[in-house]
C-alpha cells in the first residue's frame, strides 16, 4: 500500500473545507461589497463640487471598486488553484501503490481475475451498480480500469444520419460511483485522500462558474442578466458534478 502521511490528507481535507467556505461565504461577501461599492459610486454627489467634478469622482469610485474586486478575484483564484492542486496531488499519491515487481504482478493477476468474474455477471444481465455494490477492492480496481470501455462497447453508434447526434457515454459518472464505493474498502488515510478529491470534484465546477460571473461584474462585461446567468450556470455545474447511480 502507498504511504500517505497524516499531514497530507489532513491538509487535503482542510483545502476542500477552505474551498467550500470560499464559495459559501467569501464570494457572497465579495459580490455584496462590489454591489455596495457600485451603488455608492453611482449615487455619489458632493454639493461642493461641480457636476463635471462629481461625474469624474463617480467614475473614479467605480474604477476603484472594479480594481479592488479584480485583485480580490485574482487572489481567490490563486488560492483555489493551489488548493485544488494540493488535493489532487495527495489523491494521486494515495492511488499509486508502492509495490515491488512481484507484488505488482500479483495485484494485476488478481484484478484480471476479478474483472473476468465481474464481466461474467454483467454479461449475464447484472447492472453495473449491482456489480459495484457487491465488489471487493480488487474488483473495484478492475472495474475502474475496464468498466467504462465495457459500457461504451454496449452502445452501438447508429449508421448514417441517425448517428449524427450520437455521443459517447461519459465515463466520469461511473468512475465517480466506483470511487465512492472504494471509500468503504480503502485504509483510513487512503480513503480520506480519495474522499477529499471526490468532494473537490463536486464543488469545484460550481465554484469556477461563480468566479466567472463575478469576474464579468468586475471587468464590466456583465449584462443585466449576469447574476441569474451565473447562478444557473453554477447550479447546472453542481448537478453535473453530483453523484450519480450507475
Amino acid at each position: 500500500m502507498p504511504v500517505i502521511s497524516g499531514p497530507d490528507y489532513v491538509d487535503a481535507n482542510t483545502a476542500v473545507h477552505r474551498l467550500t467556505q470560499t464559495r459559501k461565504t467569501e464570494l457572497v461577501e465579495l459580490r455584496r461589497r462590489l454591489s455596495d461599492a457600485f451603488s455608492h459610486a453611482r449615487t455619489f454627489r458632493d454639493p461642493d463640487l461641480t457636476e463635471e467634478a462629481n461625474a469624474r469622482r463617480r467614475a473614479e469610485l467605480e474604477r476603484a471598486a472594479r480594481e479592488q474586486a479584480a485583485a480580490d478575484l485574482d487572489r481567490i483564484e490563486r488560492e483555489t488553484n493551489t488548493a485544488a492542486a494540493l488535493v489532487r496531488t495527495v489523491a494521486d499519491k494515495a492511488a499509486t501503490p508502492a509495490r515491488g515487481t512481484t507484488e505488482q504482478l500479483l495485484a494485476e493477476t488478481r484484478q484480471a481475475r476479478s474483472w473476468e468474474r465481474a464481466r461474467s455477471l454483467l454479461d449475464a444481465g447484472r447492472t453495473a451498480q449491482e456489480v459495484i455494490n457487491s465488489a471487493d477492492l480488487d474488483t473495484l480496481h478492475a472495474l475502474r480500469a475496464e468498466l467504462p470501455t465495457y459500457l461504451a462497447a454496449q452502445r452501438t453508434k447508429p449508421q448514417g444520419l441517425a448517428g449524427a447526434d450520437f455521443t459517447e457515454p461519459d465515463p466520469a459518472r461511473i468512475l465517480h460511483t466506483i470511487d465512492r464505493a472504494r471509500l468503504d474498502h480503502l485504509p483510513k488515510e487512503q480513503a480520506a485522500a480519495l474522499r477529499a478529491r471526490l468532494d473537490l470534484d463536486a464543488i469545484e465546477p460550481g465554484l469556477r462558474e461563480t468566479l466567472a460571473g463575478l469576474r464579468r461584474e468586475a471587468d464590466g462585461t456583465a449584462d443585466a442578466s449576469n447574476g441569474l446567468r451565473s447562478a444557473i450556470a453554477a447550479r447546472f455545474a453542481d448537478q453535473a458534478a453530483a453523484p450519480h447511480t450507475a
